[in-house]
């Protein structure tokens, strides 16, 4: 995957100057703030979601520095058409979709590597809450690791968004574009099959599913 550096710069780009004060003046700064204006949206929506797109590209790419390329591609591609990703109904599930389109292209374009330690640790962490006392040794983690990378990819977008970033349903289903019902059918069978991997009956949800 290459990232494009050239893309559009996110600062000011809209407007003609205007030297002059008064009427003139006010006819430049109106000119200017619809500009400024959705210039301030993106920056604002990038620091709101990229946490997530951060947490997808990690988990299934396992480098740091990998994962920070592939989500400045996602910001990229946004700041290119970010007046039409406005008109989607919901532009965080339009972003999702994105990143994982990107992760996926890297994924499938590199050689598999070895998962950072310190990557693994904080995915691994991640779960105690919902693992807590069946992770009984480092086989048990790297199995675990491996099943949340074998999901399927909708209910393994379920899993990276409710344990690592800690979101609830709502927000899950906001950023998938999904049914609440929806959102929680697919934690359900994420946690059916990663007990079934790790060899438990069950794999409760210890945050709660609201």
């Amino acid at each position: 995957m290459t990232i494009d550096r050239g893309s559009p710069a996110r600062g000011y780009r809209g407007g003609t100057a205007v030297e002059h004060t008064g009427a003139a003046g006010a006819e430049r700064t109106a000119v200017m703030e619809p500009a400024l204006r959705l210039d301030l949206t993106y920056t604002a929506f990038c620091e709101t979601h990229e946490p997530a797109w951060h947490a997808l590209a990690l988990t299934r790419i396992g480098s740091q520095a990998d994962a920070v390329l592939v989500v400045e591609a996602v910001k990229a591609d946004l700041a290119r058409c970010w007046p039409q990703v406005l008109r989607f109904e919901e532009p965080a599930a339009y972003a999702w979709r994105l990143a994982n389109r990107h992760v996926g292209d890297w994924v499938a374009a590199e050689e598999p590597v070895e998962v950072e330690a310190v990557t693994f640790a904080a995915v691994i962490g991640a779960f105690k809450q919902v693992a807590d006392g069946l992770l009984h040794s480092e086989a048990d983690e790297v199995r675990l690791y491996a099943a949340i990378l074998e999901l399927p990819d909708r209910q393994r977008d379920v899993v990276i968004l409710r344990y690592l970033l800690g979101l609830h349903a709502k927000v899950i289903a906001a950023y998938l574009g999904r049914p609440v019902a929806t959102v929680h059918s697919n934690l359900r069978h994420a946690r059916e099959r990663l007990a079934r991997r790790l060899g438990v009956g069950e794999l409760p949800d210890r945050g709660g599913e609201a």
